[in-house]
């Protein structure tokens, strides 16, 4: 029964889980496309590291409106 998905043991693999700059450029791009479908004005999308922000953790500065947000991603 080497064609049982439950019984063999390569079919059993589980996927790779996401990491902190899996999950910031997914953000990214979430953010871009509802920007995009809403007319919404992004003034800044950048990466922690990109606005030369001195933290250990990874995340994203967001701006809209005027009003800046920054987004913290950490794996919990």
């Amino acid at each position: 029964m080497a064609d049982h998905p439950i019984l063999d043991r390569d079919r059993q693999r589980l996927p790779t889980p996401m990491t902190e700059e899996d999950m910031e450029d997914f953000l990214t791009e979430a953010i871009g496309l509802y920007a995009e479908q809403t007319k919404t004005r992004i003034s800044k999308l950048k990466t922690f590291a990109e606005a030369e922000l001195l933290l250990r953790n990874r995340g994203l500065v967001v701006g809209v409106d005027g009003t800046e947000f920054r987004l913290s991603i950490v794996r919990a």
